[in-house]
């Protein structure tokens, strides 16, 4: 594989990693709390996020 589409990949994988993180973090800030509905939404962005990795994890 060219090392630069490589990098690429693995780039965007530490990328998401940072968003699932971020997105942990967010739903923390208002009130110190994750309430049910944000933690259905971070499940999804979760489910969503391993989906992309594994995809990109298959191109290398």
């Amino acid at each position: 594989m060219n090392s630069y589409i490589d990098s690429q990949i693995l780039n965007m994988i530490a990328m998401i990693r940072v968003f699932e993180q971020s997105c942990q973090s967010a739903a923390t800030k208002d009130d110190g709390k994750i309430s049910r509905d944000e933690e259905k939404q971070l499940k999804k962005i979760k489910i969503a996020s391993q989906k992309f990795i594994k995809e990109l994890e298959n191109i290398r």
